[in-house]
């Protein structure tokens, strides 16, 4: 398979997004009075450091930042990029960053295993129609949802949120989810592995999508961000609790400018092209046509409390999450 200059940037971008962030992949806001925005002066700090992924869902950071919203607040903020938020849990614990960028199914799995006492700051991106794929290739015969029992498909990381959403869209399709097998498969590798046959159907997201599509002639079989999986939490800003007590100002305001980049990136996709080719590797061509995630402009516990209730029904945390109690008021939005 051939792909040009802007496709090849945009694949290497989607391996980052979902690599880098499974390595870690509107409505009611939290009933909690909350605190008053402050006037320069009464935040506890201005600096802040905070640990991010050179992937499209983090662009809400690079927004508020260029279209100086951080600045509106008193803040300066100074993204450190990791590979994959593993890297950044450490540095979290030990006082070296504020907070940091990361996936949902990753942070409450450490807070489930008292690796860190999370706080979430603000919700960060969901997963958007189409945004994802299961696809067959044409002779293959895998034709309806049905056909994917006892087949092999492919996740970056093996028990995370590529696998958590599936899951459920995969019941909801009377598909019993048990004789899938999945296989960890580097983003680099899926192409070759599929054809060879070392896997059924492949699960893809754009630009793979379009470059299977008319290059392979590949189908879709399942959009797996859909039905119970519709808008499903990837990922969100997140801190200690202790940080969290000893700067509630400054929490307020960072929360502030993240959803106040996120009303702006609804209805203008020009400001998140612009900042991509700043901390991905997806040219300017391409970010102009990218599939984005939704960005999140509040934070609702019902749509987050779905992680952490799949992630228990699947035993991959050993008791329940009140996620509610995890986040911080809602202060705008």
């Amino acid at each position: 398979m051939r792909l040009g200059r802007s496709a090849r940037a945009a694949i290497i971008g989607f391996a980052l997004t979902l690599g880098a962030v499974a390595c870690s992949t509107g409505g009611a806001s939290t009933a909690s009075a909350p605190p008053s925005a402050p006037a320069n002066g009464g935040l506890e700090k201005t600096q802040l450091k905070i640990a991010t992924l050179p992937a499209i869902d983090s662009a809400a950071l690079y927004v508020a930042i260029d279209q100086g919203l951080f600045e509106k607040e008193g803040l300066e903020v100074t993204p450190q990029i990791v590979q994959a938020a593993p890297e950044a849990i450490p540095m979290l614990v030990k006082g070296e960053i504020d907070a940091m960028f990361g996936n949902y199914v990753s942070m409450f799995a450490a807070h489930d295993k008292n690796a860190l006492k999370l706080r979430i700051l603000a919700e960060g991106s969901r997963a958007a129609p189409d945004s994802l794929s299961i696809m067959a290739l044409p002779n293959s015969p895998i034709k309806t949802p049905k056909d994917l029992e006892g087949k092999t498909i492919n996740v970056n990381v093996l028990h995370n949120f590529q696998e958590l959403a599936l899951t459920q869209v995969l019941k909801a399709n009377n598909v019993d989810p048990a004789t899938i097998k999945y296989v960890q498969v580097t983003f680099q590798n899926i192409m070759p592995s599929w054809k060879d046959g070392q896997i059924d159907a492949a699960y893809l997201g754009e630009p793979m999508v379009t470059a299977a599509t008319s290059s392979m002639g590949a189908r879709k079989i399942l959009d797996p961000a859909s039905g119970p999986a519709a808008e499903f939490p990837i990922s969100g800003y997140v801190s200690t609790q202790d940080w969290y007590d000893d700067n509630p100002k400054v929490s307020a305001a960072f929360q502030r400018a993240i959803h106040n980049a996120a009303k702006l990136m609804e209805n203008n996709r020009e400001v998140v092209a612009k900042v991509l080719p700043t901390f991905t590797q997806i040219d300017a061509g391409t970010a102009a046509t990218v599939t984005f995630p939704y960005f999140s402009s509040n934070d609702n516990p019902v749509r987050l409390q779905r992680v952490a209730d799949w992630m228990l029904e699947a035993k991959w945390l050993t008791k329940p999450i009140e996620v509610k109690s995890l986040m911080s008021p809602t202060t705008s939005g």
